[in-house]
């Protein structure tokens, strides 16, 4: 991930979570910051505490509640599950739970990462 994007919507159960996207260039490395968590069913917005929500993120809510994530089949699909397993694991999941699935989990998206970048890498050099 290079700095392309400043936010991130993860999807969970019943909406998403805004998550303002921070880049360290000398570290190589990006955080994610909750901004906030939407309800899609009522539109409702629980803004994080000590954040003030800016008007281009209210309007980044706004189109997300209007349009979603933008992605349609199997890569749809797979960013909601691999976001509800986000929340699951930051909010619901036990010690036990995380210990047993942790690796497998690790393991299933270095992989998924190392496809993404390899097949990024194969469409750069591609002539137009």
């Amino acid at each position: 991930m290079g700095g392309g994007r400043d936010y991130y919507f993860r999807p969970r159960p019943g909406g998403a979570m805004l998550l303002r996207i921070a880049y360290d260039a000398r570290l190589r490395r990006s955080e994610m910051h909750r901004i906030a968590g939407i309800n899609r069913a009522t539109g409702a917005v629980n803004v994080a505490d000590g954040h003030e929500l800016t008007d281009p993120e209210r309007a980044l809510i706004d189109a997300w509640l209007a349009s979603g994530n933008g992605m349609q089949g199997d890569a749809a699909k797979a960013a909601e599950q691999i976001g509800h397993i986000a929340h699951w694991a930051q909010f619901k999941a036990s010690p036990a739970e995380l210990a047993a699935a942790t690796e497998e989990l690790l393991l299933a998206m270095q992989d998924l990462r190392e496809v993404l970048v390899r097949k990024a890498a194969q469409r750069a050099q591609k002539p137009e």
